[in-house]
């Protein structure tokens, strides 16, 4: 988005205030926001957590918890999303993921370079990115028995139907990358349909915020229409962070993500929306697709506060804030190019927390960041991005 202004109504306050004051165990987190942007005009919705302690009040099992969020835009736009986490008495796990957009996005075509070129014949303006209307839903899913003391078994699903691609506006000159474009043709609607395996290892203290300790996880769909998908691939993922617990409630985190994506034979193809896309902070997701990506984030978490030692006066509203400082790099290749380490597009950034729930240490976030590859977003012009929502970036 060009320009975003976020106006946090009055009862974002108060739940602050409640989260410093109050000992009690909350079971949900709601935050209503007002949003404006050129690209949507006016959006009303809201964000929230709800917990559930599946695990009889076990210290051992985490906080199972359900998020959402609902945005409706003025210009009849909507994102639909809801995730879920579910730890179970005996260690099992139930994960997933409902989403629904209909809604704009952009397609900056396929490889590590944004170098499109295109003019709008409407207003005569140059993008490297092609607006599209999009109408996405979508289903993620995971089943995952515990094996060993932290480590769980399962198998996963992932299905995705796009109904709607549309071109905004329908009138447009492409001044360079055709064939960026041109390879994704009849690669966008229809549904894709993936089974498969995954393995975690996670020591993680806390799920939602956590301070030290690992998550690793290793997944393998398959995309088939034996099971009714249109396209045909398989895709794998290895993801691994890592927490340290540095000074006091400090948190240095680290994360990196390598994903494969290979068509089945010479028939099997690979849709837009199922192409790896890194989703590092400073850059829109999308700007690198392709086949294959590797993503690495770090972050330094700076709390002003202590666990334990929040019955000061509310007039102390700082102390209920914290500060995070993060850089990240990533990358795309396979059918535009091969991997290579100096291809890492990278971003820098910072942002304010917020304390919104003791017990859960959830915070509110605030993150803005730069992308420092030139001509990201246009000519002579580098991106940035504003993130606004409930928990952690990872």
């Amino acid at each position: 988005m060009k320009s975003t202004i976020v106006i946090i109504i009055s009862t974002l306050f108060g739940q602050i205030m409640f989260a410093q004051e109050s000992n009690e165990v909350r079971k949900y987190d709601l935050l209503p926001i007002i949003t404006y942007s050129a690209e949507s005009a006016l959006n009303l919705g809201v964000i929230g957590f709800r917990y559930f302690d599946l695990g009889k009040e076990n210290k051992d099992i985490p906080v199972s918890f359900l998020n959402m969020s609902a945005i409706y835009t003025t210009r009849n736009q909507m994102y639909l999303e809801s995730g879920y986490q579910f730890f179970l008495s005996n260690g099992n796990r139930i994960e997933g993921r409902l989403y629904y957009f209909d809604a704009p996005d952009r397609n900056y075509g396929l490889g590590n370079n944004p170098n499109l070129l295109l003019t709008q014949n409407e207003t005569n303006e140059i993008l490297n990115y092609l607006d599209i209307d999009v109408a996405r839903i979508g289903f993620q899913g995971s089943y995952q028995k515990k094996v060993g003391k932290n480590l769980f078994l399962g198998f996963g699903a992932n299905i995705e139907n796009v109904s709607k691609y549309d071109t905004i506006p329908s009138s447009f000159q492409i001044i360079q990358g055709a064939e960026k474009l041109n390879l994704l043709q009849n690669r966008v609607k229809g549904k894709r349909i993936g089974l498969g395996l995954i393995l975690t290892s996670d020591t993680r203290d806390q799920v939602i915020n956590a301070r030290k300790g690992h998550f690793i996880r290793l997944s393998f769909l398959a995309n088939s229409k034996i099971f009714g998908s249109d396209f045909e691939y398989h895709a794998s993922r290895v993801e691994f962070t890592k927490y340290i617990n540095p000074y006091k409630n400090h948190t240095l985190a680290f994360r990196f993500i390598q994903d494969w994506k290979h068509p089945f034979g010479s028939t099997g193809s690979i849709p837009l929306y199922g192409l790896s896309r890194p989703d590092g902070r400073g850059y829109f997701r999308g700007t690198f697709q392709d086949r294959h990506s590797q993503q690495i984030d770090i972050e330094y978490r700076l709390p002003f506060w202590r666990d334990g030692n929040l019955g000061y006066s509310k007039l102390h509203f700082w102390k209920g804030l914290g500060m995070v400082f993060f850089v990240n790099g990533q990358q795309a290749y396979g059918e535009m190019g091969s991997y290579d380490i100096s291809n890492t597009n990278v971003a820098l950034g910072s942002g304010l927390r917020v304390l919104f729930n003791k017990k859960n240490r959830m915070n509110l976030r605030i993150d803005f960041a730069y992308g420092l590859l030139e001509n990201g977003n246009g000519i002579n012009s580098r991106q940035t991005t504003f993130s606004f929502n409930l928990s952690e970036a990872f």
